[in-house]
């Protein structure tokens, strides 16, 4: 159902469209979500979603007039004591308080809402009776990561393949034999390693994440689960390039809801190598 455009738009507003998208009470307890700067009375002009708040995601905010940043990760994301320029994230508050430019997240919500990152993903690899890896206690429906299986089994490599080019990951990494055939896929977008003993516990033979610490990779190489790593930029990125579409046809008014230009992967490709496809195990 199409939602009717917000006229005229203020911040609260706009908060209230994103929790819809994302029900704030989906996120992880040690989250920080929801507006975490801002006054919720403001006009808002320009909204910009990004994965990750910068100095350059800052200074674009700054130079086109965004009114509100969407950032996927939190920021702030712990309790500050001061706000001052002495250091490189108080800078960016106290620069961002200056211009009067909001910032909201929803951050594990939206990986783990109904149409939210991590179901997009079991979309892109086309994996039907989807459930959440980790179900809520009062509602099997909802929780967190996604597990689906394949129509026809087939194998890592090919799984990977197809991650890799729906989310552009530059450098994806598999973790366990290529030619293992799989049919039970789990979904946990960002940094997913802690998803492993799920993924085991729901039947999965591959895990798609963004990364996962070298334990992690150990440990679903012992059990036999494929671990298909894509980088944690490009696990979550695309969804907020897709956010900044759905914002804009809901809010009207708005001149305009676009992605960040400087929103970037700082885990960067730094030299080619002869296979960009990394096997591990």
């Amino acid at each position: 159902m199409k939602q009717a455009p917000i006229s005229p738009p203020n911040l609260a507003q706009i908060c209230q469209l994103l929790a819809e998208i994302a029900p704030l009470k989906l996120a992880e307890d040690w989250d920080n979500v929801g507006l975490l700067i801002g006054d919720r009375q403001a006009s808002i002009g320009k909204v910009m979603t990004c994965l990750t708040i910068t100095p350059d995601v800052v200074g674009e905010a700054e130079r086109e007039g965004v009114g509100l940043i969407v950032a996927h990760h939190p920021f702030p994301f712990k309790p500050v004591a001061k706000v001052t320029a002495d250091t490189a994230s108080g800078e960016m508050l106290w620069r961002l308080c200056r211009a009067g430019i909001a910032v909201y997240s929803a951050h594990t919500a939206f990986d783990s809402a109904a149409g939210g990152i991590n179901d997009q993903w079991t979309k892109a690899l086309q994996l039907a009776d989807c459930k959440p890896m980790l179900p809520l206690a009062d509602n099997a429906k909802l929780g967190a990561g996604r597990v689906g299986r394949l129509a026809d089994q087939a194998p890592a490599a090919a799984i990977l393949e197809l991650a890799a080019s729906f989310s552009g990951s530059t450098r994806p990494r598999l973790v366990g034999p290529p030619d293992r055939g799989i049919s039970r896929i789990g979904v946990a977008c960002g940094s997913g390693g802690s998803f492993v003993s799920a993924a085991l516990r729901c039947g999965c033979d591959f895990l798609l994440t963004g990364e996962a610490t070298f334990h992690a990779c150990l440990e679903a190489e012992n059990a036999g689960l494929s671990l298909g790593l894509v980088g944690h930029y490009a696990s979550e990125r695309f969804a907020m390039d897709a956010l900044a579409q759905r914002l804009q046809s809901a809010i009207g008014e708005l001149p305009g809801a676009a992605k960040s230009a400087n929103d970037r992967d700082m885990a960067c490709k730094v030299w080619a190598s002869h296979d960009e496809r990394d096997v591990i195990g």
